[in-house]
């Protein structure tokens, strides 16, 4: 792995169908996206659009913040998007949920990929930063849709307790 790049490798089943976990993941973000992986200060929402594209924004009230630009939309099955993801202008990558079925109900996985193209940083401590990131967000879109949970900006926006496992760099 280049000092300049990092991947990141999480998952988790949801015990309910994937159509169900399709939904909560693009069309109630708030609810399990929250605290503290926002841009902006107070309880926004990152929206999810469906078509490639077109910007992955936070949104509060008249305030919004670019967090990057959809790139694959499959419903049911793959969103992606390319961009900052909040890490800066010096950062490029991609996230990409992918959503299939399982022994449990869902498999919900997300691949991280990003590139700082110039500038400083403790590329290792950014990689581990977003793989925890991921693993609690992952863990409280599971909450919401398995419990109804809200710990997302539109709830506790709070991270619930999980078991967290660091994912292995796969470069």
């Amino acid at each position: 792995m280049a000092d300049t790049e990092f991947h990141v490798r999480q998952s988790t089943e949801v015990a309910a169908h994937p159509d169900r976990v399709w939904d909560a993941l693009v069309d109630d973000t708030a609810a399990w996206w929250g605290a503290p992986y926002l841009l902006l200060d107070g309880p926004s929402a990152v929206l999810l659009p469906l078509r490639a594209g077109d910007a992955v924004v936070e949104q509060l009230g008249d305030a919004s913040a670019l967090w990057g630009t959809v790139t694959i939309c499959v419903p049911g099955r793959v969103f992606a998007w390319r961009g900052q993801m909040g890490m800066g202008a010096g950062w490029d990558g991609e996230v990409r949920f992918d959503v299939e079925p399982a022994r449990a109900g869902t498999r919900v996985s997300v691949r991280h990929d990003s590139v700082r193209l110039w500038g400083g940083g403790d590329v290792a401590a950014m990689r581990r930063s977003y793989d925890f990131g991921w693993a609690d967000l992952l863990a409280r879109l599971r909450l919401l849709v398995e419990t109804g949970a809200r710990h997302g900006s539109a709830g506790l926006n709070a991270a619930p307790e999980f078991a967290f496992e660091a994912s292995i760099d796969p470069s």
